[in-house]
């Protein structure tokens, strides 16, 4: 066998022992192009999330200092009225 004979078998038997490992690295990739997908998802659910709670929070501080409010003027009234002892 001639050098470039004897280099083209080694390359055939090289290709032939690689192409499990290549088909193998393929479907790694494409798991881990799922998981990318699924990464990206899941941080935007939970950006969407931390929003609504900040959301959520906002309202439940105005909603108390509304009850406050109204509790403040409620209890004035009734002050005013003498319903109520007025507070030391």
């Amino acid at each position: 066998m001639e050098n470039k004979e004897l280099i083209e078998a080694i390359r055939g038997m090289l290709k032939e022992e690689l192409e499990p490992i290549h088909e193998e690295i393929s479907k790694v990739k494409d798991r881990l192009t799922v998981l990318e997908i699924k990464e990206q998802t899941t941080h935007k659910k939970l950006d969407n999330l931390t929003l609504d709670v900040k959301i959520a929070e906002r309202d439940t501080r105005r909603d108390i200092a509304q009850a406050n409010d109204a509790i403040e003027t409620l209890v004035a009234v009734l002050e005013a009225k003498g319903i109520l002892p007025k507070a030391l």
